[in-house]
Protein backbone atom coordinates (compact mmCIF):
# COMPACT_ATOMS: atom_id res chain seq x y z
CA UNK A 1 0.00 0.00 0.00
CA UNK A 2 2.80 2.43 0.85
CA UNK A 3 4.84 2.04 -2.39
CA UNK A 4 2.29 3.87 -4.53
CA UNK A 5 1.90 6.48 -1.84
CA UNK A 6 5.67 7.02 -1.92
CA UNK A 7 5.37 7.73 -5.62
CA UNK A 8 2.65 10.29 -4.94
CA UNK A 9 4.81 11.96 -2.32
CA UNK A 10 7.77 11.93 -4.71
CA UNK A 11 5.80 13.98 -7.21
CA UNK A 12 4.92 16.48 -4.50
CA UNK A 13 8.56 16.64 -3.47
CA UNK A 14 9.63 17.24 -7.06
CA UNK A 15 7.25 20.17 -7.30
CA UNK A 16 8.45 21.42 -3.90
CA UNK A 17 12.12 21.12 -4.86
CA UNK A 18 11.40 23.07 -8.01
CA UNK A 19 9.82 25.81 -5.96
CA UNK A 20 12.70 25.97 -3.48
CA UNK A 21 15.52 25.95 -6.01
CA UNK A 22 13.75 27.54 -9.01
CA UNK A 23 14.76 24.58 -11.19
CA UNK A 24 12.48 22.76 -13.62
CA UNK A 25 10.36 19.92 -12.26
CA UNK A 26 11.63 16.50 -13.33
CA UNK A 27 8.68 16.42 -15.74
CA UNK A 28 9.64 17.14 -19.34
CA UNK A 29 7.32 19.70 -20.89
CA UNK A 30 6.24 19.36 -24.52
CA UNK A 31 6.95 23.03 -25.15
CA UNK A 32 9.49 25.44 -23.63
CA UNK A 33 8.43 26.83 -20.28
CA UNK A 34 9.97 29.09 -17.68
CA UNK A 35 11.41 27.47 -14.58
CA UNK A 36 8.47 26.70 -12.30
CA UNK A 37 8.17 28.32 -8.91
CA UNK A 38 4.87 26.75 -7.71
CA UNK A 39 2.56 23.85 -8.47
CA UNK A 40 1.05 26.12 -11.14
CA UNK A 41 3.82 24.85 -13.41
CA UNK A 42 2.19 21.42 -13.40
CA UNK A 43 -1.47 22.55 -13.25
CA UNK A 44 -3.49 25.65 -14.02
CA UNK A 45 -4.07 28.15 -11.22
CA UNK A 46 -7.84 27.50 -11.43
CA UNK A 47 -7.36 23.86 -10.40
CA UNK A 48 -4.46 24.23 -7.96
CA UNK A 49 -6.70 24.08 -4.86
CA UNK A 50 -8.42 20.92 -6.13
CA UNK A 51 -5.03 19.34 -6.88
CA UNK A 52 -3.66 20.14 -3.43
CA UNK A 53 -6.83 18.89 -1.74
CA UNK A 54 -6.66 15.69 -3.80
CA UNK A 55 -3.07 15.15 -2.70
CA UNK A 56 -4.12 15.62 0.94
CA UNK A 57 -6.80 12.95 0.46
CA UNK A 58 -4.33 10.55 -1.14
CA UNK A 59 -1.78 11.10 1.62
CA UNK A 60 -4.51 10.16 4.10
CA UNK A 61 -5.34 7.09 1.95
CA UNK A 62 -8.76 8.53 1.14
CA UNK A 63 -8.48 7.32 -2.43
CA UNK A 64 -12.07 7.75 -3.64
CA UNK A 65 -12.14 11.43 -2.65
CA UNK A 66 -8.66 12.00 -4.12
CA UNK A 67 -9.53 10.24 -7.37
CA UNK A 68 -12.74 12.26 -7.80
CA UNK A 69 -10.82 15.54 -7.53
CA UNK A 70 -7.94 14.36 -9.72
CA UNK A 71 -10.35 13.34 -12.48
CA UNK A 72 -11.63 16.92 -12.43
CA UNK A 73 -8.07 18.32 -12.44
CA UNK A 74 -6.92 16.09 -15.33
CA UNK A 75 -9.87 17.16 -17.46
CA UNK A 76 -8.93 20.81 -16.89
CA UNK A 77 -5.21 20.13 -17.56
CA UNK A 78 -5.05 17.74 -20.53
CA UNK A 79 -1.58 18.98 -21.50
CA UNK A 80 -0.02 18.26 -18.07
CA UNK A 81 1.41 14.90 -17.03
CA UNK A 82 1.60 15.26 -13.25
CA UNK A 83 -2.15 15.15 -12.46
CA UNK A 84 -2.55 12.03 -14.61
CA UNK A 85 0.47 10.35 -12.99
CA UNK A 86 -0.98 10.94 -9.54
CA UNK A 87 -4.39 9.74 -10.72
CA UNK A 88 -2.76 6.55 -12.06
CA UNK A 89 -0.99 5.94 -8.75
CA UNK A 90 -4.26 6.38 -6.88
CA UNK A 91 -6.01 3.97 -9.24
CA UNK A 92 -3.19 1.45 -8.67
CA UNK A 93 -3.72 1.69 -4.92
CA UNK A 94 -7.38 0.75 -5.40
CA UNK A 95 -6.57 -2.12 -7.79
CA UNK A 96 -7.97 -0.38 -10.87
CA UNK A 97 -5.15 -1.30 -13.24
CA UNK A 98 -6.98 -0.48 -16.49
CA UNK A 99 -7.78 3.04 -15.29
CA UNK A 100 -4.19 3.42 -14.03
CA UNK A 101 -2.83 2.42 -17.42
CA UNK A 102 -5.20 4.80 -19.21
CA UNK A 103 -4.10 7.66 -16.95
CA UNK A 104 -0.42 6.93 -17.53
CA UNK A 105 -0.95 6.82 -21.28
CA UNK A 106 -2.74 10.17 -21.04
CA UNK A 107 0.23 11.57 -19.12
CA UNK A 108 2.54 10.32 -21.87
CA UNK A 109 0.38 11.93 -24.55
CA UNK A 110 1.07 15.22 -22.78
CA UNK A 111 4.77 14.53 -22.10
CA UNK A 112 6.09 11.52 -24.00
CA UNK A 113 9.49 11.52 -22.28
CA UNK A 114 8.27 12.04 -18.74
CA UNK A 115 10.54 9.72 -16.71
CA UNK A 116 8.13 9.17 -13.80
CA UNK A 117 5.20 8.30 -16.10
CA UNK A 118 7.37 5.91 -18.12
CA UNK A 119 8.72 4.21 -15.00
CA UNK A 120 5.22 3.80 -13.58
CA UNK A 121 3.90 2.42 -16.88
CA UNK A 122 6.72 -0.12 -17.02
CA UNK A 123 5.97 -1.16 -13.41
CA UNK A 124 2.30 -1.58 -14.32
CA UNK A 125 3.22 -3.68 -17.37
CA UNK A 126 5.41 -5.87 -15.15
CA UNK A 127 2.64 -6.26 -12.59
CA UNK A 128 0.18 -7.31 -15.31
CA UNK A 129 2.60 -9.81 -16.88
CA UNK A 130 3.58 -7.80 -19.97
CA UNK A 131 7.30 -8.20 -19.46
CA UNK A 132 8.50 -7.45 -23.02
CA UNK A 133 6.48 -4.21 -23.06
CA UNK A 134 7.89 -3.23 -19.66
CA UNK A 135 11.43 -3.78 -20.92
CA UNK A 136 10.80 -1.64 -24.00
CA UNK A 137 9.53 1.23 -21.86
CA UNK A 138 12.54 1.05 -19.50
CA UNK A 139 15.01 0.90 -22.37
CA UNK A 140 13.33 3.82 -24.14
CA UNK A 141 13.38 6.05 -21.07
CA UNK A 142 16.98 5.11 -20.24
CA UNK A 143 18.02 6.21 -23.74
CA UNK A 144 16.63 9.64 -22.92
CA UNK A 145 17.68 9.67 -19.24
CA UNK A 146 20.69 7.32 -18.92
CA UNK A 147 21.23 8.23 -15.24
CA UNK A 148 17.65 7.60 -14.12
CA UNK A 149 18.69 5.25 -11.33
CA UNK A 150 15.30 3.86 -10.27
CA UNK A 151 14.64 2.77 -13.86
CA UNK A 152 17.99 0.93 -13.81
CA UNK A 153 17.00 -0.86 -10.60
CA UNK A 154 13.53 -1.73 -11.89
CA UNK A 155 14.87 -2.96 -15.23
CA UNK A 156 17.38 -5.09 -13.32
CA UNK A 157 14.55 -6.65 -11.30
CA UNK A 158 12.53 -7.27 -14.47
CA UNK A 159 15.49 -8.92 -16.22
CA UNK A 160 16.47 -10.94 -13.15
CA UNK A 161 13.17 -12.27 -11.83
CA UNK A 162 10.89 -12.26 -14.86
CA UNK A 163 12.99 -12.46 -18.03
CA UNK A 164 15.90 -14.52 -16.65
CA UNK A 165 18.27 -12.28 -18.63
CA UNK A 166 21.06 -12.23 -16.08
CA UNK A 167 23.48 -10.12 -18.12
CA UNK A 168 20.85 -7.39 -18.39
CA UNK A 169 20.02 -7.67 -14.68
CA UNK A 170 23.66 -7.49 -13.60
CA UNK A 171 24.36 -4.48 -15.80
CA UNK A 172 21.48 -2.48 -14.33
CA UNK A 173 21.99 -3.62 -10.74
CA UNK A 174 25.66 -2.60 -10.93
CA UNK A 175 24.78 0.81 -12.38
CA UNK A 176 22.28 1.41 -9.59
CA UNK A 177 24.72 0.16 -6.94
CA UNK A 178 27.46 2.48 -8.19
CA UNK A 179 25.14 5.46 -7.81
CA UNK A 180 23.37 4.42 -4.58
CA UNK A 181 26.38 3.05 -2.76
CA UNK A 182 24.72 2.69 0.65
CA UNK A 183 22.04 0.28 -0.63
CA UNK A 184 23.15 -3.00 0.96
CA UNK A 185 20.25 -4.97 -0.52
CA UNK A 186 21.34 -4.33 -4.10
CA UNK A 187 24.84 -5.54 -3.25
CA UNK A 188 23.33 -8.81 -1.96
CA UNK A 189 21.31 -9.12 -5.18
CA UNK A 190 24.46 -8.62 -7.26
CA UNK A 191 26.39 -11.25 -5.30
CA UNK A 192 23.48 -13.69 -5.55
CA UNK A 193 23.11 -13.09 -9.28
CA UNK A 194 26.85 -13.55 -9.89
CA UNK A 195 26.68 -16.84 -7.97
CA UNK A 196 23.66 -18.06 -9.95
CA UNK A 197 25.32 -17.06 -13.22
CA UNK A 198 28.53 -18.87 -12.18
CA UNK A 199 30.69 -15.76 -12.12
Amino acid sequence: MKSGLSGLLLLLLLAGCAADKAKPVMVTETKPVAAPTTTSSVITSETRADFETAMTHLKAEEYDAGIALLVKVTKANPDKAVPNINLALAYKQTGKMKQAEDSLKQALLAEADNPVANNELALLYRKTGRFAEARQVYEKILEKYPNFRIAHKNLGILCDLYLKDYDCALKHYVFYSDVVQDDKTIKIWIADLQKRAGR
